[in-house]
């Protein structure tokens, strides 16, 4: 006698179309590990480090306003007004300058990019010695908390860069 078909195949899966109620499954959390790893290995944040070092160098030692004609911000010859990132390049050149304080009365989020590529730089120079690393699986709350937070770091440097400028003008 047969087993019966309970024992032997899995449940039949709903029909094309259908809508399944998925709240007996639990939402993914977040998950925040620290790991070393077996071998040398370079990931994306090490790349960002390479880039805004290799960025913050490029501001230090190449004059670019003396060279391109066009630089500059055009949001801001054709409004007056500063756009979401003047003032970064500024900021890279004065943090490569060590002039922190200026470069962060210049644009904050450029300051704090320069910041986090430098911690990044440091992070690829010590590669070779596989410092430990970080695991983060974010669930979607979260991501979208992350999200918002960019998204109003952006609107506030914005502002900060509106009421410079409207100082300057008092």
């Amino acid at each position: 006698m047969p087993p019966p078909p309970s024992q032997t195949s899995p449940p039949p899966s709903p029909p094309e179309g259908a809508i399944v109620d998925t709240r007996l499954a639990s939402p993914p959390r977040t998950r925040v590990r620290f790991y070393r790893p077996r071998r040398v290995t370079v990931g994306w944040l090490e790349i960002y480090g390479g880039i805004v070092l290799a960025l913050v160098f490029a501001a230090r030692f190449i004059p670019f306003a003396r060279f391109w004609p066009g630089w500059g911000c055009r949001f801001r010859e054709l409004t007056g007004w500063p756009c979401l990132s003047c003032g970064m390049t500024r900021s890279f050149d004065w943090f490569a300058q060590g002039r922190f304080v200026d470069a962060l009365c210049v644009n904050p989020l450029g300051f704090l990019l320069a910041c986090s590529g430098a911690f990044l730089a440091l992070w690829l120079v010590l590669a070779p010695l596989r410092p430990p690393r970080i695991e983060a699986v974010l669930s979607p709350r979260a991501q979208w908390i992350l999200r918002a937070l960019a998204i109003a770091a952006c609107l506030l440097n914005w502002a900060y860069l509106l009421a410079m400028r409207a100082l300057e003008g008092a």
